[in-house]
């Protein structure tokens, strides 16, 4: 073959791996600097691994700020959304996909309506209601307006449980199954995969949630990673405390890479298998 026909494929490839190398060297990076001892972070010598590795980094971390509170409410925050969001998807998308009931259509295209509402516009009014209701500076005053934006979520599942055979769920009526039987016993088994990375998905949406927790928390304590990082920098900028910010990057990292990576499989399988192209 010519050189012509490799020409545009080798074109391709070089591409491909500088927009890899690009991507990864900030991450790389990374790492390389929260396992290297503070002090010789800005060394003349640039080297991808740590010449002195060290988890004193880690230990300033805990030290200088309430990391351990930044993770803990991370944490509580994410899987509570993520649950949530499951739980009013599951059974309104199960009702949408196998259902006949008058509106249903109408209904349903409200709902996908409001993925194309701007999320900065529902800020002032759910941020009045949340403090009239006194759940400012509360974890639940992050959680409970974030369920909410279940537009997604619905929609989603809509297109993986109209995959589920009717016929299998007329053979559960049949049976003597009711609706939540068939949608435990029948449409869950058969879509877990759309249910799995649906939740990894929104696990990953509420782990990186910035602006509303920004507004909503207050005290250092309260405030989760993802705005404990922009604190962690602000306060600590003229003391050069670039270790122990990375070590914290680190920590905010490593559950939601590992969440990803362990799901990516179904993930995908997801996409491909419920009609979104």
């Amino acid at each position: 073959m010519r050189l012509s026909q490799f020409l545009p494929r080798i074109v391709i490839h070089v591409a491909l791996f500088v927009a890899v190398v690009v991507t990864l060297f900030p991450l790389v990076w990374m790492f390389t600097t929260a396992f290297t001892p503070n002090e010789l972070t800005f060394r003349r010598s640039l080297g991808l691994l740590p010449s002195q590795p060290t988890f004193a980094n880690f230990v300033a971390a805990f030290q200088i700020q309430p990391v351990a509170f930044w993770l803990l409410n991370s944490i509580i925050t994410s899987v509570a959304i993520a649950a949530g969001k499951m739980l009013i998807a599951i059974p309104a998308a199960f009702a949408f996909a196998h259902f006949r009931f008058r509106g249903r259509d109408w209904l349903f295209a409200v709902i996908v309506g409001t993925m194309t509402i701007p999320y900065v516009v529902t800020l002032i009014p759910t941020y009045i209601a949340i403090v009239k209701i006194d759940l400012y500076n509360t974890l639940a005053g992050v959680i409970i307006p974030s369920i909410a934006f279940c537009g997604f979520a619905i929609f989603f599942l809509r297109q993986s449980f109209k995959v589920v055979p009717t016929e299998l769920l007329e053979a559960g009526v049949i049976d003597g199954a009711g609706p939540v039987r068939a949608l435990i016993s029948i449409v869950l088994p058969n879509t877990l995969p759309a249910i799995a990375s649906l939740s990894v998905l929104s696990f990953l949406s509420a782990w990186n949630l910035y602006l509303w927790p920004h507004l909503i928390l207050n005290d250092a304590d309260m405030k989760t990673l993802s705005i404990g990082l922009k604190l962690f920098a602000t306060n600590q900028e003229q003391l050069q405390q670039w270790g122990p910010l990375m070590a914290t990057a680190v920590l905010g990292l490593l559950p939601a890479l590992s969440i990803f990576v362990f799901a990516q499989r179904y993930v995908m399988d997801a996409f491909v298998h419920s009609g979104i192209k």
